[in-house]
């Protein structure tokens, strides 16, 4: 039985504490709301009346709301349902820190009486807030505004006055005074739209909606246009609203959307539970996408696509994105605030299905869910990971929880089977109670009784078991395969995997179930995840997590566990199996090592390496085979560990033989790619991303062919022509740039200016900061810091950018530091995109002088902010882990560097 850690208890007290069933529950709201903007300055104000409609479950003098930062009054009134008589007020309290507004009145409110409770109020509005005004240029360049609503999590009671109890669910009316020839859009069909008594607005109405939680309300005031997607058959209508000078870029997932919508109107065997969506697409947004009932939000960069000027990867992204938004409308109604990881995330896994049903060339699904374990694995290796049973708990707008969350339910997936999964989770859907947090027991129960009926789980795993022991502990195992090759068995242990092992702590030993996959030379088989054993962690048995198996394999023949990466874990081995191992990548026949198996060896063993696990010798050693490897997914895998190697080094004596080391492995497949008649086919599906990976590592690592390769193609563009392969143009730009004169950074300046292509102007922003100059790296400090309608993501862009440049780490932490007041305010004291910017730099601190920098202007200048003292032992953690591996790795890596590449640089020699 897996044992909990103490803080989950006591969380699961404090929910239960407050369980306690209320005085008072709203049956319906009318809300009505006024919106008046400054487009100069794109700040704005509103103010409204709000009429609650309430029954009394326990006899009270007082009715508490949730507000924050709205001003109430001066109507405040209450009135019985059934007589229309009036209960007078006898005062008003207000807990600021709380958020709490109280109203105490004469009489007492009956219990199973109705009431209708009257509020006006007014607020300012603000990115900290659930209402706020962004900005961008229309057609003719003129300034443009649009007001929009994100109130999840907890912002609902920035807009209007509430009951914010995410179970307290009922209908909205929302009437919306908005100026005249803009268009006002919200969760449901527009019911009337009539004069205001100001002739410079006019009043929209809308139906009723269902009940719902306030967090689910969106509304938006634009001037954009709209477009239809095709007609569903007993489905949606879906419109599109976005600004007129990219409509066309929305053309490709306004198509998709359609498709994908029917997809899962079949896959969960329900239909779209409202009539009509509006889709909005904003030119920036605080947040990232929102799905509510009949109305979606995105950031423009996730849902435009332009064929010219857009790569491969970001239409990919697109779908995904629009798949993934979709695929949440089906589990909303079960949402529950303890569980947005469960139902994120299962959202996320199925999204991708969505995707291949729409592009099934892509092969979409399998190919994310490897590279989304990859990521997953490297984040969730930190001590201060947190189980993803408490994302919501720690308020952050970190998707990692859900990642993580989706690779288990991959996980799940792959031991019960397709037909089991499915038809659990359509009875899933169809059987929860609304906003229950009794729905993560269910859905496991579900699966468990459908598992059973079809015989797919051995007897003794269960899945709440099995799935409580991944989601309700920190980070992940660490699988050690230890041969015996004289008696021919293999013994198999798990521990906790964490990047910097020297941070152990006194704590319960961790524990997961394991469901054990693998191969070996003599039965070569690939294609099935289904367990050939599990590690257990039974209790009140000192062996419970340790396995003993027999004849797995002969000692001269290669063992394998975790096929495909279908567990998120890492696996290590005695060195002699990994040595069989390497030899086997090397050998001509490599390819009978499944192509997602061999992507995950070389992540496995470059971050073991990092965690000292196994040695640099052996790990670098390892990579020799990718000089005859064509996948570009084991590429992809070592790329990753790669940069960030060449990241860590960069400004050691080390990096010139590190340099070396990579250009060898990289020479032949680069040269294989790039030459004349390879070039022609960089359009080509099969080779493009490799040929991404293999020139971006070529030109970061100042390989010379690939050096004179960038500075050919850029020499042929112009404002009018641009012949460069588009998915290659990030690093071609770059190098350019890097190389190139003041010239070059001007041609691509106007370039960024003429664009309307997000990605492309995100590439080009990314070059920009390649320059060797300050003046260069000003001049974009500034146009991050100072443009008033660039997209936060693109801020945070540029800021990395110039980080990581080696002649700009200084000048963007000096930039930081003497405008940390007025950034501060540009971010409307976001705390988790302020946490963003001083996590980039944090990346780059290998000494405790640096440290020490980054934690001075976080305790003097953002110590104050909400949430951040969570934020700021995370990025602490990050500097803390990489001057650990400086001192426990460099030398390590220096020695192995060295010994491989034979080197006489004076480094190698002293």
């Amino acid at each position: 039985m897996l044992k909990l850690p103490c803080y989950l208890i006591v969380l699961h007290l404090i929910g239960a504490a407050g369980a306690a069933a209320p005085n008072l529950r709203p049956l319906h709201y009318n809300l009505s709301l006024l919106t008046e903007v400054d487009p100069v300055k794109l700040s704005g104000t509103f103010s409204g009346e709000v009429i609650i409609r309430l029954r009394v479950w326990r006899e009270t003098r007082t009715i508490v709301l949730s507000k924050n930062g709205l001003r109430v009054g001066p109507k405040v009134l209450l009135f019985r349902s059934n007589t229309g008589g009036r209960v007078t007020v006898r005062k008003v309290w207000h807990i600021r820190r709380l958020h709490q507004y109280g109203i105490v009145f004469n009489s007492m409110l009956w219990l199973g009486e109705e009431y209708s409770l009257v509020l006006q109020f007014s607020g300012r509005m603000s990115r900290a807030g659930g209402y706020f005004v962004g900005g961008y240029m229309d057609t003719k360049d003129h300034s443009q505004w649009i007001a929009v609503t994100q109130l999840a999590p907890n912002l609902a009671n920035t807009v209007f006055p509430c009951f914010e109890n995410r179970t307290f669910l009922a209908p909205f009316i929302l009437n919306l005074a908005h100026p005249r020839g803009t268009n006002a859009v919200s969760n449901m069909r527009v019911r009337k739209i009539f004069d205001h008594e100001n002739d410079d607005y006019i009043w929209t109405s809308f139906h009723q909606t269902p009940a719902m939680s306030v967090q689910r309300l969106a509304f938006s005031i634009n001037r954009f246009t709209n477009r239809t997607s095709a007609e569903i058959a007993k489905g949606p209508a879906v419109t599109t609203w976005l600004r007129p000078k990219i409509a066309d870029q929305g053309d490709y997932a306004i198509r998709i959307t359609s498709q994908i919508i029917v997809y899962f109107v079949g896959l969960f065997g329900k239909p779209y539970p409202a009539t009509k969506i509006d889709q909005l697409i904003l030119p920036d947004t605080a947040y990232q996408s929102h799905e509510h009932l009949g109305l979606v939000s995105y950031p423009e960069a996730a849902f435009l696509y332009s064929e010219q000027h857009s790569s491969t990867r970001a239409k990919q992204g697109v779908a995904s994105h629009v798949a993934r938004e979709f695929a949440h409308h089906w589990l909303s109604d079960l949402e529950n605030a303890a569980l947005h990881w469960l139902h994120y995330g299962l959202s996320d896994y199925v999204a991708g299905f969505a995707v291949d049903n729409v592009e099934p060339a892509w092969r979409f699904h399998e190919l994310t869910m490897l590279r989304q374990a990859l990521a997953v694995l490297d984040e969730d290796a930190g001590s201060s990971a947190q189980p993803v049973s408490l994302a919501h708990a720690l308020m952050s707008s970190d998707t990692q929880a859900y990642h993580k969350s989706a690779l288990l339910f991959r996980m799940l997936h792959s031991l019960i089977g397709t037909q089991v999964f499915v038809n659990a989770l359509r009875l899933y859907l169809q059987r929860s109670p609304k906003g229950s947090s009794s729905n993560q027991a269910f859905l496991w129960h579900t699966l468990q009784e459908e598992s059973d009926r079809q015989m797919s789980l051995r007897q003794d795993i269960k899945v709440s078991q099995l799935m409580d022991s991944w989601t309700m502990q920190p980070g992940y195992p660490l699988i050690r395969v230890m041969r015996n090759y004289a008696t021919n068995q293999v013994t198999v242990t798990q521990e906790r995997f964490l990047r910097n092992p020297g941070k152990r702590m006194k704590r319960p030993q961790h524990c997961w179930w394991v469901p054990l996959t693998f191969a070996s030379a003599g039965r070569v088989s690939f294609v099935s995840t289904l367990p050939s054993e599990w590690l257990t962690c039974r209790a009140k048995k000192e062996n419970a997590s340790r396995l003993i198996l027999n004849e797995v394999a002969q000692p001269d023949e290669w063992v394998v566990f975790n096929l495909r990466l279908a567990t998120p874990c890492r696996v290590t081995y005695d060195e002699r199996n990994w040595q069989l191992i390497g030899k086997a990548l090397s050998a001509p026949n490599a390819s009978s090592i499944d192509r997602f198996t061999r992507a995950q060896l070389i992540s496995d063993v470059l971050n073991l390496a990092a965690a000292g696990v196994v040695t640099y010798d052996l790990a670098l050693n390892f990579l020799g085979h990718l000089r005859d490897e064509d996948e570009f997914i084991v590429w992809q895998a070592a790329g990753k560990c790669l940069e960030w190697l060449y990241r860590t080094l960069r400004n050691t004596a080390i990096i010139s033989t590190f340099k070396g080391f990579v250009r060898g492995l990289l020479q032949a497949k680069f040269d294989e790619l790039f030459k004349s008649d390879a070039a022609a086919a960089a359009g080509k599906e099969n080779i493009t991303e490799l040929m991404v990976i293999v020139l971006q590592l070529s030109c970061q690592t100042d390989l010379q062919s690939c050096a004179d390769f960038a500075l050919q193609e850029f020499a042929g563009l112009t404002l009018a022509t641009n012949r460069i392969p588009v998915d290659l143009r990030e690093t071609i730009y770059c190098t350019a740039i890097q190389f190139g004169t003041e010239a070059d950074w001007t041609l691509l300046r106007r370039l960024y200016k003429r664009s309307d292509v997000s990605e492309e102007r995100r590439i080009i922003l990314s070059a920009l900061a390649c320059s060797r100059e300050n003046w260069a790296m000003d001049k974009l400090l500034g146009l991050a810091f100072v443009g008033q309608y660039l997209p936060k993501d693109d801020v945070l862009l540029i800021f990395s950018a110039v980080a990581q440049n080696p002649f700009g780490y200084t000048l963007a932490k000096k930039y930081l530091v003497n405008n940390i007041k007025a950034i501060i305010k540009l971010y409307g004291s976001s705390t988790d995109e302020l946490a963003q910017l001083v996590t980039v730099l944090m990346k780059e601190v290998t000494t405790e002088r640096e440290l020490n920098a980054v934690r001075m202007l976080m305790k003097t200048d953002l110590g104050n902010l909400p949430g951040f003292k969570t934020a700021f032992r995370r990025i602490l953690e990050v500097g803390h882990d990489n001057i650990a591996w400086h001192s426990r790795q460099y030398h390590n890596v220096l020695a192995a560097v060295c010994n491989i590449t034979g080197s006489i640089e004076p480094q190698c020699i002293y």
